[in-house]
């Protein structure tokens, strides 16, 4: 049974400042944003039976976190869309496999991650508009 897990990774430093920078342009065309913000989702194909165990899980929380920051990896989006705002998720198509991913399923396997067999990034933007 193959599933995707969903790893999101709290905005650092350079994260919010290129949400400020993307904010600033678009303010250019769309004067009602009133901000943006991003996250990264790390989108892993688990190809086991089961769901990784405590073991597993801990492997694969640290290897798409920061390591001085703790905490900043969570199975649940850091964003939380109103009713009046935009979530767009930017990434490759789902039937193409990019090379970040052969790499980075390359680190899963020499962790012991075996059931991994793809692993796809995509950029969560949170438009919010005045209302």
């Amino acid at each position: 049974m193959t599933s995707v897990l969903h790893f999101y990774v709290h905005p650092s430093g350079h994260e919010r400042a290129a949400s400020e920078h993307t904010q600033r342009k678009l303010q250019g065309k769309l004067p009602a944003l009133q901000s943006v913000k991003t996250e990264l989702c790390y989108n892993v194909n688990w190809t086991a039976k089961s769901p990784p165990n405590a073991e597993e899980m801990k492997k694969l929380m640290w290897l798409f976190g920061c390591p001085l920051l703790l905490g900043d990896v969570a199975q649940e989006s850091w964003l939380h869309p109103d009713s009046s705002d935009l979530l767009l998720e930017v990434g490759p198509r789902l039937n193409f496999s990019t090379p970040a991913s052969t790499n980075v399923v390359s680190v899963c396997w020499a962790a012991g991650l075996g059931a991994v067999d793809r692993v796809e990034t995509t950029r969560r933007y949170l438009l919010s508009a005045w209302h």
